[in-house]
């Protein structure tokens, strides 16, 4: 025969002991949850804001590294037989290199090529009929980087990134008889014509905000001013692109 041992249930004291610890791994794993949400959200924040500036920054230096080039075009003589003609560097009145001063809707950069040498301009059109592409950069009140070709006739301000806060440029001014360079804003430059380089600084911010995103208090803007502190994830990017087609302005 078996003998049945008698069956004994949970005390109150141990109902509440156990009740408390399954409460606090609950409550640890909630919390691990919520610091997991917002790592990723501060991850995707950032990758969105270098994604932004990446495409801006492309789009510049490419049409930087075109500015006043020249190309190779073949022309029927008057004999009947085929000259080739080099192109000039620059079309009179359409400079390859422009910008204005100014504060960050007022700071603006023209970059300009000749058709025929690429047809493609920064918004990848390539029906303009004019002799040159003039590429227009400045920033829109919608923190946008915009451009437009100004030959292009019905050509609009398109963005190429959003949550651009500021653009700022300077020119590296060459000084042949020095053999120097300098850094200039647009309304120090003396002679476009001699640059031979651009520093583009971009400031951009994550369009949504992330609970834990603190600004780096050793990191400034574009002018040196201090990041904001409101929950935006913020990067400061500075580019210098060289101007290839101006290559033998120093002796």
């Amino acid at each position: 025969m078996t003998t049945l041992l008698p069956q004994r249930g949970l005390t109150l004291p141990e109902l509440l002991l156990g009740l408390g610890l399954g409460l606090l791994v609950t409550a640890a794993g909630l919390s691990a949850y919520g610091s997991s949400q917002q790592t990723w959200a501060a991850m995707a924040a950032a990758d969105a804001v270098h994604a932004n500036a990446r495409m801006a920054l492309h789009t510049v230096r490419e049409q930087a590294h075109l500015a006043g080039g020249v190309y190779l075009s073949a022309s029927n003589s008057s004999e009947g037989g085929i000259t080739v003609d080099l192109s000039p560097t620059e079309e009179a009145g359409q400079a390859a290199l422009a910008g204005v001063e100014g504060s960050k809707y007022v700071e603006s950069l023209r970059l300009g090529h000749w058709h025929a040498f690429d047809a493609l301009d920064c918004q990848g059109n390539t029906s303009s009929t004019q002799a040159t592409v003039s590429n227009h950069y400045k920033l829109n009140t919608n923190k946008e980087l915009t451009c437009k070709d100004l030959n292009l006739s019905g050509s609009t301000y398109q963005a190429l990134a959003e949550g651009v806060e500021d653009f700022q440029l300077r020119y590296a001014e060459a000084n042949p008889s020095s053999q120097t360079m300098q850094w200039k804003t647009a309304d120090q430059v003396s002679a476009m014509s001699q640059v031979m380089a651009i520093e583009v600084c971009l400031r951009v911010a994550s369009i949504n905000t992330v609970h834990n995103a603190k600004p780096n208090a050793d990191q400034t803007g574009c002018q040196g001013e201090a990041l904001a502190a409101d929950g935006r994830v913020r990067r400061v990017f500075k580019r210098v692109m060289t101007l290839h087609n101006r290559q033998g302005l120093m002796p």
